[in-house]
């Protein structure tokens, strides 16, 4: 979606937008629309943004919300070798809706952006999930002084706390453990005392996909005192994450948690991080072609991210379509498939504007 979508869309339809808003001169060329969207200061469009979310999602304690950067390759300034902008984004995971975004300054990184962002975003009672360019200590401290929680990936170069944490966990689970994992269940939930009396939570799930067997192996620890470095006092437990797949791209993976939640519920919260991903970003791209969008100037570039993301929140939240099939399952209609029902029938999109909208306040 770009200026000139917008324009199309509109004119396609003037007959129906200038009955709703007596549009004496027409509809309003690309290059208005453009215009516009460049002087609209960013920083009160978001805030606007936020009170709206904030109106909806009255209780998100406990909730999760994902903080993660995307690219907007379409608007780099290719002829000047200019940066590729970026857009850190949060995402409340339980609801699947956006919740806030900051734009990356020119010649900075995420990590300027992500403190920002926390800044005006509501995380109090949440848990935060970041990649781990988020495993900075100032980072975690924001987080547990807005009121929020934080499961962060430990950093493969960060020598000391990734050395640490290698080194605890071999040390601490034994050679009889591989024998306390064998199982064909789908899921198993245990603990395991290694030969120190050092008891450990585990969890494990095993699951067919994509043509390959997955299984998944959480181990958790709230012995947390060989951390030596007193910059780490947030964290109240520490989680092993091993992957085995029989395409042998075995990985194994380190959190630290500031929440001393059941290992099965750290296990959730650390799949989940992926929803941002494969649900917000790739819907951005593949729909609202937004790695495409080629506007950069002023603050067009983020002012129309905020527009692409509250068309996302709204079409997330339209239940319109939803229904039970004869089994009494749930089928929800495809984001594709409800926004070919916005284009192509106008009085989808009053109903979308007069009825869904005012119903999501009452959510």
């Amino acid at each position: 979606m770009d200026f000139e979508d917008i324009y199309d869309y509109a004119k396609a339809h003037e007959k129906w937008f200038n009955k709703k808003l007596n549009l004496w001169n027409g509809i309003p060329s690309s290059g208005t629309f453009r215009n516009v969207f460049r002087l609209i200061p960013a920083e009160q469009f978001i805030e606007i943004f936020l009170k709206w979310i904030n109106s909806i999602v009255k209780a998100q304690t406990n909730k999760q919300i994902i903080i993660d950067g995307k690219a907007i390759r379409g608007a780099t300034e290719k002829c000047t070798n200019g940066n590729i902008p970026y857009i850190v984004s949060g995402y409340l995971a339980d609801i699947g809706i956006s919740i806030g975004q900051v734009k990356v300054e020119d010649k900075l990184n995420e990590i300027t952006a992500i403190p920002e962002l926390l800044e005006i975003m509501d995380i109090d009672g949440c848990i935060i999930t970041i990649d781990a360019i988020g495993t900075q200590t100032e980072i975690m401290d924001e987080i547990i002084k807005k009121g929020g929680n934080f499961v962060l990936p430990v950093k493969l170069n960060n020598k000391g706390a990734n050395k640490e944490t290698i080194d605890f966990f071999n040390g601490a689970i034994e050679k009889n453990f591989n024998e306390k994992i064998k199982s064909k269940k789908k899921k198993d939930k245990f603990e395991y005392t290694n030969s120190y009396q050092e008891k450990f939570e585990v969890y494990i799930t095993r699951e067919n996909t994509h043509g390959r067997e997955e299984e998944r192996i959480y181990v958790k620890t709230n012995n947390v005192r060989w951390l030596k470095d007193k910059k780490w006092k947030h964290i109240k437990s520490v989680i092993m994450a091993i992957n085995n797949t029989t395409v042998n791209d075995n990985s194994v993976r380190y959190y630290f948690s500031s929440i001393d939640l059941p290992v099965e519920e750290i296990a959730k919260i650390i799949r989940k991080h992926w929803q941002i991903e494969n649900n917000l970003h790739w819907v951005l791209d593949m729909y609202f072609y937004e790695d495409l969008s080629r506007n950069r100037k002023d603050n067009a570039l983020e002012n129309l991210s905020i527009l692409k993301k509250l068309c996302y929140n709204i079409i997330k939240m339209d239940k319109r379509y939803d229904k039970l099939n004869k089994n009494g399952n749930l089928i929800k209609l495809s984001t594709k498939r409800k926004m070919n029902s916005y284009i192509d029938y106008p009085e989808e999109f009053e109903e979308l504007l007069t009825t869904v909208i005012p119903q999501i306040y009452k959510m």
